[in-house]
């Protein structure tokens, strides 16, 4: 395949859905990215003569003008998608679509719809029952809706991310009345129980602020490149607890735990040195390192009288106080 071709077809991939758009800056930023050095005028002139053959269209209302795929345009895939990645589309869909904002999961829906339509024409071939009828996800806890983004907002940051490059942001902080202004450097994106954070700089700073995806006013990517820590792994970052709301170091925890409790730990640990120690009146001794975070008090809670902390004495005071208070209100 030739050089050209290759080129164009990264552009075409780059184009987004409407609502969303495209600008030729950008477009030219990204093939860069990927070893294409082309013109913006380039660029324009094999659009123009795409949107002849495909659903391409430009927003020319306002500079700077925008490319995108009509709304009701099916996907374009080369080859076609076949049977295992229609399966995989289909149980995306099945396990991501409660828990990504709408606008992503607009953007998906054409996959989605092929998936199914993929799997459909399999089963009429093979009279076999489909998998609509075989497979379910299901999530724990309540189900909880999510925070609404603004399709633009998402755009901008996932464009700037994409790019490397900086983000003028209006955020506005939980509980607080003002929009306030920053300038950041966006350095991931993480999902979490339906929650999009962004592990981000602000200015010339360097120390990583964590900002939801859903409190974001406004954001304008601009034509600066985005500032990363030196050292900084998104990965290593996750690891250190950050997202975990850490409120203390790592700790040994050494608790008293009924059977339940120890046959769910056998299964997913808490962590690679957990050990379980039989008691002789069916309940086990837990002792594990873990970070002491927020997160690990709600889990914690959440077992009620199967767990009992012994050890760290200021961790057991905490939940004795916690428990105590609960028993007020209900008796009260």
């Amino acid at each position: 395949m030739s050089d050209t071709v290759m080129r164009q077809w990264q552009m075409l991939r780059m184009v987004p859905r409407s609502p969303i758009k495209i600008g030729t800056t950008d477009i030219k930023h990204g093939l860069a990215a990927k070893g294409f050095e082309v013109t913006q005028r380039t660029i324009q002139r094999d659009l123009e003569k795409f949107s002849s053959i495909f659903p391409l269209e430009c927003d020319d209302r306002s500079k700077p003008f925008g490319w995108y795929w009509s709304k009701d345009s099916g996907t374009l895939d080369i080859p076609g998608m076949d049977s295992h990645t229609a399966l995989a589309f289909y149980l995306a869909e099945q396990h991501l679509v409660p828990i990504l904002p709408r606008e992503t999961v607009k953007q998906l829906s054409p996959h989605f719809l092929t998936a199914k339509n993929m799997l459909n024409k399999l089963q009429a071939e093979t009279g076999a029952t489909a998998w609509a009828d075989k497979v379910r996800v299901l999530r724990q806890g309540p189900d909880l809706s999510t925070p609404d983004i603004i399709p633009e907002v998402q755009h901008q940051v996932y464009t700037a991310l994409l790019l490397n490059r900086r983000l003028e942001v209006e955020y506005k902080a939980r509980g607080a009345k003002e929009v306030k202004k920053y300038t950041i450097s966006p350095l991931g994106l993480v999902l979490k129980n339906g929650i999009f954070y962004l592990p981000c700089t602000i200015g010339e700073y360097t120390d990583i602020r964590l900002l939801t995806l859903h409190r974001l006013v406004s954001a304008t990517k601009l034509d600066i490149p985005g500032t990363v820590p030196k050292g900084f792994h998104l990965d290593d970052y996750i690891a250190s607890g950050e997202l975990s709301f850490e409120v203390g170091p790592e700790i040994v925890l050494k608790a008293i735990i009924s059977r339940n409790v120890a046959f769910h730990l056998g299964e997913r640990q808490l962590h690679p040195n957990q050990k379980l120690t039989e008691q002789g009146d069916g309940s086990y001794k837990l002792e594990a390192n873990v970070l002491e975070t927020a997160e690990l008090r709600f889990w914690l809670r959440g077992y009620d009288d199967e767990i009992e902390i012994l050890e760290p004495t200021k961790l057991r005071d905490e939940l004795y106080q916690s428990a105590k208070a609960m028993v007020l209100k209900y008796e009260s």
